[in-house]
């Protein structure tokens, strides 16, 4: 999105709430087809209340983690691309009259600054052109606009900068999402209307794609750390075990019906939030662009009986998605339980590391 320079691979580095995750791919032919091999790979849980709601409050705290992962994992590539989310970035879907290069630059600025709640000096815009699959014959052009506020971008560059690495580029969370999906999933990317679904600890982003057209991107204030917050009162235990219980985890003197109870009224109360978005999305498309798969990512995504839950409600297929699931792990140099096991968690960073620079 900002600061592109040629010819670099980078290392796709997901800066959450919860933790860092790094992972640095090669290019692999197979088949004839230009695919991804897994280089490096690293995740590192940071320290509590060192990211409050999206905002950085600790940056030594970010910056040391980010160098742990790193050096951990032995990986010696400095050039990363983050990504970021949350109230602080705006997406729009704008259509414009065909028109050239120069006049197009000038007409986004004017809808810049019409359609963002922000003062325009206060952020920074991009804009990506939407090509349909097909020729479509029509004389306009459909544009996501994108505007970042700079105290955001400032906040999660100066980490990384503070961590000694070369931030080559800026993404947006719901793009470097729905990169991994195209790469992963390219049957239904070309052919079905999917919803993907990144259940993050502070913010749950939700990208709806109809066969390779993105229709919608929201994000939403809710995800895990709100629950655990929310399973610590209603159990009466600390964070750290309410967080053990989102991961499945035995905790001690807590009746399993409790747990049960206060988990599905919070999942209840998530699913409440996500159904809006997929009631808003069908009731501008109507039927033509129904949704047929949900597929769910994020370190909340592998909760049992989330996915049954997620049936029960929207009576859609609903499927785990897998970052890996056309990018290759060399067996004898890396752990393929680890990707397994992981995989949900690495949506954002696997969508950003396939980026090359000057794309």
């Amino acid at each position: 999105m900002i600061g592109l320079k040629k010819d670099k691979l980078l290392v796709g580095l997901d800066v959450g709430s919860y933790a860092i995750k790094a992972i640095e791919l090669r290019p692999k032919r197979k088949e004839g087809e230009e695919l991804f091999e897994v280089k490096k790979i690293g995740y590192e849980v940071l320290p509590h209340d060192a990211i409050v709601e999206g905002t950085i409050i600790d940056s030594a705290a970010v910056a040391e983690t980010i160098k742990m992962v790193f050096e951990e994992n032995k990986i010696a590539n400095k050039n990363v691309v983050i990504s970021i989310s949350g109230n602080s970035v705006i997406i729009k879907k704008i259509s414009l009259p065909s028109m050239e290069t120069e006049e197009l630059a000038e007409s986004i600025i004017w809808e810049a600054k019409h359609n963002i709640p922000y003062p325009y000096e206060e952020t920074n815009v991009d804009y990506a052109i939407i090509k349909p699959p097909y020729e479509t014959g029509e004389k306009t052009l459909d544009i996501l606009l994108v505007a970042a506020k700079k105290d955001k971008i400032s906040n999660y560059s100066n980490a990384v900068i503070q961590a000694k690495k070369n931030l080559e580029a800026i993404e947006v969370d719901v793009f470097a999402i729905q990169n991994s999906f195209e790469i992963n999933y390219p049957e239904y990317f070309k052919e079905k209307n999917v919803a993907v679904v990144n259940l993050g600890a502070n913010i749950t982003n939700v990208l709806i794609i109809a066969k390779g057209i993105p229709q919608l991107f929201r994000d939403l204030a809710l995800g895990g750390a709100f629950i655990a917050e929310n399973l610590s009162k209603d159990l009466n235990i600390s964070i750290e075990d309410a967080e053990k219980l989102l991961k499945d985890l035995p905790v001690k003197d807590v009746p399993p019906e409790q747990i049960q109870m206060s988990l599905n009224t919070n999942i209840q109360n998530l699913l409440d939030e996500i159904e809006k978005t997929f009631s808003f999305y069908e009731a501008v498309e109507k039927e033509e662009k129904k949704i047929e798969v949900i597929l769910l990512a994020g370190g909340l995504a592998k909760l049992s009986n989330l996915i049954n839950q997620f049936e029960q409600r929207f009576a859609i297929k609903t499927e785990l998605f897998n970052p890996f699931r056309r990018i290759f792990f060399d067996d004898k140099k890396l752990d393929p339980m680890f990707a397994e096991d992981m995989a949900p968690a690495f949506a954002v960073a696997t969508g950003l590391a396939t980026r090359k620079m000057g794309k």
